[in-house]
């Protein structure tokens, strides 16, 4: 059976609303990952929308910021009723600190959370290991991201497979087809 991306994400949103709801404590985000080399973000960092090389975080390779699950945490959520879908709906507000990130390069390591055809060109990427995860456990919205293959690429990711990609950070307010983070043009680093 295949599955679309909008089907997927029909599928995903009682699951982002039902577990969602209650305050998360935001110590356990990173649980798994704590050895992934980033710097942490001051208490009030400096945004520089061209230029977060220099201002957001110092850890770089071949021209993507290492991104921490503790700088994507930088969220608050305010709660909306949506028509369209007829239930309350977080709605995320990005800290400055994540908002600089948008559209930039980034390279991201996670656990695979695979969803629906195992040939499909998107994936989830969890902080957390999927017993831990967003869907299941007591973490946010804020520790899961989509993962859009580039150019379609298709490839098989086991359950909690840990995975680095690298593409460009989208950050999604309000299509509900989608993930809050969205890992454009996706790539594996090998």
């Amino acid at each position: 059976m295949s599955i679309s991306t909008s089907d997927y994400c029909w599928l995903l949103l009682p699951l982002i609303v039902a577990c969602s709801r209650p305050e998360t404590d935001k110590t356990n985000v990173s649980r798994g990952l704590d050895a992934w080399p980033v710097s942490e973000l001051n208490e009030t960092p400096k945004v520089a929308a061209k230029t977060p090389k220099d201002s957001i975080a110092s850890n770089w390779e071949d021209g993507y910021l290492l991104l921490s699950w503790k700088i994507l945490a930088q969220v608050t959520f305010d709660w909306e009723f949506s028509g369209e879908l007829q239930a309350e709906v977080p709605i995320p507000n990005f800290s400055e600190a994540v908002q600089a990130l948008e559209g930039q390069p980034v390279q991201i390591k996670g656990y695979v959370i695979p969803m629906g055809d195992p040939d499909a060109p998107f994936t989830v990427l969890s902080a957390n290991p999927y017993k831990q995860c967003f869907f299941c456990g007591g973490a946010g919205p804020e520790t899961v991201m989509d993962v859009l293959l580039k150019d379609g690429e298709k490839r098989h990711f086991d359950m909690d497979e840990t995975t680095v990609f690298r593409g460009r950070l989208k950050l999604n307010r309000d299509d509900f087809d989608y993930l809050n983070y969205i890992l454009e043009d996706a790539e594996v680093v090998d």
